[in-house]
């Protein structure tokens, strides 16, 4: 089933439509300007580019999945209003100073510590975050057939269809599939 779970992954990839690339972090330290948690940081800075502005600020349920440049999909993620809702570009600020930063940066709260730390075991790795909404996943579920097909029974639920999708592939990760999805997986 592992198999079948990336080859369905990727047949959804592909069929994605490209929106951001990542090509790598450095950089002073920022942090975000938020009350507490986890995601205040201190982060490094991306090197990012967003390659389809009008996907970018497209509203409405989608998935949206990442893939390193070794071809394999390390995350996949929903929205409700877009991918911009989620993969935030927002205000930096020195991680020292708190003086607030000529560039806005990327961020996103499952998957920057991820990009963080795989940059620095590895140099030269880059990511692409691809998104499809549900309007164009339905029909290409209905083509690929079971097991993903059976989604198409919530109808109109588009947020349904690409939550059930999402869940359908962490419940399949491995190496190679969603091993940054760690809050779905339990992994």
């Amino acid at each position: 089933m592992e198999k079948i779970a990336i080859q369905h992954a990727l047949t959804i990839y592909s069929a994605a439509k490209p929106i951001i690339k990542i090509h790598g972090v450095g950089g002073t330290s920022w942090k975000r300007n938020v009350a507490k948690g986890s995601r205040i940081g201190p982060w490094l800075q991306g090197n990012y580019s967003i390659v389809n502005e009008s996907v970018w600020k497209e509203k409405g349920a989608c998935l949206y999945l990442v893939q390193g440049n070794d071809g394999a999909i390390r995350y996949v993620g929903i929205s409700r209003n877009g991918v911009k809702h989620r993969w935030r570009i927002s205000p930096a600020f020195d991680a020292e100073t708190m003086v607030q930063l000529p560039k806005h940066q990327l961020f996103h709260s499952q998957c920057w510590k991820h990009i963080e730390a795989e940059c620095a075991n590895q140099s030269g790795q880059t990511f692409e975050v691809r998104s499809i909404d549900a309007q164009s996943l339905i029909p290409l579920l209905a083509k690929m057939g079971a097991p993903l097909s059976g989604f198409l029974a919530l109808g109109n639920d588009h947020e349904g269809i690409v939550a059930g999708v999402e869940r359908w592939i962490c419940n399949h990760s491995s190496n190679q599939l969603a091993r940054w999805n760690v809050a779905m997986t339990g992994k």
